[in-house]
C-alpha cells in the first residue's frame, strides 16, 4: 500500500544505560530539501554525524530538528581523588609558619576538607561505544514514531487533495462545455450586427473571416486537454511510493499556467467565474502539496 507522507511530525525515543537515560526528540516541518539540525554535546561529534546519517534513511525532505537529553539515574560510582603532593605542600607551609608564628592547633578534618584543589571527584562517564549504541537505539525509536505521524497526516493530505482534484475536474468540464458555445454565440451576435448595417449575403465572406478569427482567438481545447492530462498525472503520482512532493508541486504550477491561459483567452462571463473558482481550488491544492514529502 502506497502511503503519502506529510513533512510535519514529531517522535521521541528513549534508551537507558546502567547510569543514564538518553532521550532523543525529533521535530520536522516542511522544507524544499532535507535539512537536519542537531543539538549534541561537542564531545559527541561522531555520534552526531552517525545520527544524521541514520535519520536520513527515514526522511527525504523537511526541516528536521533533533535534540537530546541525558538524565543521570544516580547509579554511577563516584570516587574521590586525593592530591597527596598538594597536601604535603600545605603541611610544609604550615610547619614553616609554626617556626615564625606559634600555632598550637592541629589540623581538623574540616580544615583539610576546606583546602583548595586537594580533592577531586570522578564519576563514571559513558564510553564512546555506549554513546553510539544508546543514540542509535533512541534515534531509531524516535524516527519510527516521526514517520508514523507523517504517514497519518499524509493520508489526510491525500484525501483532501483528491477531493480538490475532483472539484477542479468538474469545473474544467463545465468550462469545456461553455467554450463550445462561445463561437456560436459570437456568430449569432455578429450576424445580428451585420444585418443592422447591410446586406448579409454581400458580407458573408467578411462574416466567415471574423468568425474564424474569433474561433482561433478563444480556442482553449489544447489547454483543456493538457489539464485533463495533469489530472491523470496527479491521480497517478499520489499513488506512487517515495518522495512525491516536488513532482506534485510541478503539476500544480503547470495547472496554474493552463488555467491562466484559459482566463486570458476567455470571452465568456460564465467561464470567467469558473476560472476564478478553479484558481481558488488550485491555490488550496498548492498549500496542501507544500507539506508533502
Amino acid at each position: 500500500m502506497t502511503l503519502v507522507r506529510s513533512m510535519t511530525g514529531f517522535g521521541r525515543g528513549v534508551t537507558a544505560t546502567n547510569n543514564y537515560q538518553l532521550t532523543v526528540e525529533i521535530r520536522s516541518v516542511n522544507h524544499r530539501f532535507l535539512e537536519i539540525y542537531t543539538k549534541f554535546p561537542k564531545e559527541w561529534f561522531e555520534a552526531e554525524i552517525a545520527a544524521k546519517k541514520q535519520l536520513s534513511q527515514y526522511v527525504k525532505r523537511g526541516k528536521v530538528d533533533v535534540a537530546i537529553n541525558l538524565k543521570n539515574l544516580g547509579n554511577e560510582n563516584l570516587s574521590i581523588q586525593i592530591n597527596w603532593p598538594l597536601i604535603e605542600a600545605y603541611k610544609a607551609a604550615k610547619e614553616q609558619l609554626q617556626e615564625v608564628v606559634s600555632l598550637e592547633e592541629k589540623w581538623s578534618m574540616q580544615d583539610i576538607l576546606s583546602l583548595e584543589n586537594v580533592f577531586s571527584y570522578e564519576k563514571q562517564e559513558l564510553s564512546p561505544e555506549e554513546i553510539m549504541d544508546a543514540i542509535e537505539h533512541a534515534v531509531k525509536e524516535a524516527a519510527e514514531k516521526l514517520v508514523e505521524m507523517r504517514i497519518q497526516e499524509g493520508q489526510q493530505l491525500k484525501q483532501t487533495l483528491l477531493s480538490y482534484n475532483s472539484q477542479l475536474k468538474e469545473l474544467i468540464h463545465n468550462i469545456r462545455e461553455l467554450s463550445s458555445e462561445a463561437v456560436n454565440k459570437f456568430r449569432d451576435k455578429l450576424i445580428d450586427r451585420l444585418r443592422e448595417i447591410g446586406n448579409l449575403e454581400i458580407l458573408e465572406d467578411r462574416l466567415l473571416a471574423e468568425i474564424a478569427i474569433f474561433a482561433e482567438k478563444v480556442d482553449i481545447a489544447e489547454e483543456l486537454d493538457r489539464l485533463d492530462s495533469h489530472f491523470k498525472q496527479m491521480e497517478t503520482t499520489i499513488e506512487e511510493s517515495g518522495s512525491i512532493g516536488r513532482k506534485l508541486d510541478f503539476l500544480m504550477q503547470e495547472m496554474h499556467r493552463e488555467i491562466n491561459t484559459i482566463g486570458s483567452k476567455n470571452q465568456n462571463s460564465e467561464i470567467s467565474i469558473a476560472v476564478v473558482q478553479a484558481k481558488t481550488i488550485l491555490e488550496k491544492m498548492r498549500e496542501q502539496v507544500q507539506n508533502i514529502e
